[in-house]
């Protein structure tokens, strides 16, 4: 039997492409990568209660969609009023988050806790992120590359929104 590999994502439609015997879809709209992105972004802060099913129903297409959301339209989406009371109980615990938690929720390629701890021993805010200060954290080339990527693209967007 001759096994075939796919081509296109199988939730977008979008070519694959082929890095290293490892096939990633680049689609930034992909609603399986959006939906992974809110799934992390809910579990590193503890949000419970916001699972995939949750996600799904909510059909959230950004992260900075949870705080926007209010308890009719959760209500609605979830099928009860007591399951929503308490999802926007835990959104509003998660407002309390300082930094270290936050960065590590973004889904930054190579950035997780320990890199999140490096970095904010050294600044005091996003705005103190520069190439500079991660290598004074310690960080590596590439992460720090991702990070400062990442706030000049993905975060800026988060920041207009």
């Amino acid at each position: 039997m001759k096994i075939t590999i796919p081509t296109h994502c199988p939730c977008c439609d979008y070519p694959l492409e082929l890095v290293r015997d490892q096939l990633f879809c680049r689609n930034q709209a992909c609603s399986a990568q959006l939906d992974q992105k809110v799934e992390h972004f809910c579990k590193t802060l503890g949000i419970k209660g916001m699972g995939p099913r949750a996600i799904e129903k909510l059909q959230l297409a950004d992260i900075t969609e949870i705080y926007y959301m209010d308890i009719d339209q959760v209500t609605e989406a979830l099928g009860s009023e007591r399951v929503a009371t308490k999802l926007m109980m835990e959104i509003d615990k998660s407002r309390g988050a300082d930094l270290q938690q936050v960065l590590p929720a973004f889904s930054i390629p190579l950035f997780g806790n320990t890199a999140a701890a490096k970095l904010c021993g050294v600044i005091q805010s996003i705005d103190d992120i520069t190439f500079e200060k991660c290598k004074e954290a310690g960080l590596g080339d590439k992460v720090s590359e991702n990070l400062i990527s990442w706030l000049q693209t993905d975060f800026q967007e988060i920041r207009e929104f």
